[in-house]
């Protein structure tokens, strides 16, 4: 009998072994979602951004010197601007700008080149069909990130198979619209009961939103303006994090 620990088990200090059923457990890096389980905002969202970080510090540490990181970077024209400027916040914290110099600093020769090599082409009167700097491929750190976020989505759902983490869900801030959606896809194809959850879940959270702003537009009448402002002032806020979820800090985790 193989004996393995539950993500579950894990997250709450509870190192007792138990025989490995039927059904597939969960990967232990579904920690990082019961964590976010108990923090702010959509559990998801925030274990996105710990990926994100994490490997972008990877990245500026250690991963740049491998060829075919470098190679994926040229061929993508450098980091998109959400992934350029995190990778710029985490070494401006360290003052290691010298990071940036390298991998970016090489990106610039290369562009150069193919700018004078664009110019002289015009020069002898030729043109080239491909428009100057299309890029060959897509930001590595979206790449790795939309990889993470697939596999976390799977982890989630067969996290809330395991009746001990459902409480945990509960009273947490639930997901935002793009993740809900995403974990009642992977839920629909592999666990009917989480996708009922799911979806009973998010409509209760989905119509209590919809209340507070239902009340908070009947206190902006003058005729009520004496009552109590209640939670309801800060539903226009909470009705976009449900929708879009939140932008953490850099130091989410």
């Amino acid at each position: 009998m193989r004996l393995a620990v539950t993500a579950a088990q894990a997250a709450d200090g509870l190192y007792r072994a138990r025989p490995i059923g039927a059904r597939r457990l969960p990967d232990i890096f579904g920690y990082d979602i019961l964590e976010a389980l108990r923090r702010s905002g959509c559990s998801l969202c925030r274990v996105e951004a710990i990926d994100d970080r994490r490997w972008m510090d990877s990245f500026w540490r250690e991963g740049k010197q491998d060829p075919g990181t470098r190679r994926r970077f040229y061929a993508a024209g450098g980091f998109c601007r959400h992934h350029a400027w995190l990778l710029h916040r985490l070494v401006a914290a360290e003052a290691a700008g010298a990071a940036i110099a390298d991998v970016y600093g090489s990106l610039a020769e290369r562009d150069i080149a193919w700018l004078d090599e664009l110019r002289a082409s015009l020069d002898r009167g030729k043109r080239r069909r491909r428009a100057p700097l299309r890029r060959g491929g897509r930001c590595p750190a979206c790449v790795a990130s939309a990889g993470d976020a697939e596999r976390k989505v799977h982890f989630f759902v067969e996290l809330l198979a395991e009746a001990e983490v459902r409480p945990h869900y509960q009273s947490s801030d639930g997901l935002c619209v793009a993740h809900f959606a995403r974990a009642l896809a992977h839920a629909l194809d592999t666990d009917e009961e989480v996708a009922r959850l799911l979806l009973d879940d998010w409509r209760e959270r989905l119509a209590h939103v919809r209340d507070q702003l239902v009340e908070f537009d009947r206190k902006r009448d003058h005729r009520y303006a004496d009552e109590p402002k209640g939670d309801a002032q800060g539903s226009w806020t909470e009705v976009i994090r449900r929708y879009v979820g939140e932008r953490f800090p850099d130091d989410c985790d």
